[in-house]
């Protein structure tokens, strides 16, 4: 179970998203963004030996996939995920959330 910040900045994190989508700005860097993504995974408890390994043609989803593994191997742990997640998207709140 995820905490309450953890929660709290997932939410803004998304809002921002949606919103510089809508103005057709750009926003985190493709890195920023699989970080999240990586961190938000093993926050949340999901298992990556379940993980579907994406096909050969889907470079989105290998580099999500590559991200995750590099988080599950580095042994973080779901709270020390939940924490990164937080201090990441607290700084992308900062320098795009404007």
């Amino acid at each position: 179970m995820t905490g309450e910040k953890y929660t709290e900045t997932y939410k803004k994190v998304s809002a921002m998203g949606e919103k510089l989508k809508a103005a057709g700005k750009s926003g985190p860097s493709n890195d920023e963004q699989l970080q999240l993504y990586a961190y938000a995974k093993v926050a949340e408890g999901k298992d990556f030996g379940e993980a579907k390994k994406p096909g050969m043609f889907d470079m989105a989803g290998k580099a999500k996939y590559n991200k995750w593994k590099e988080v599950v191997d580095a042994g973080t742990t779901q709270q020390e995920a939940e924490d990164k997640y937080v201090a990441l998207g607290e700084q992308v709140l900062t320098k795009y959330d404007q």
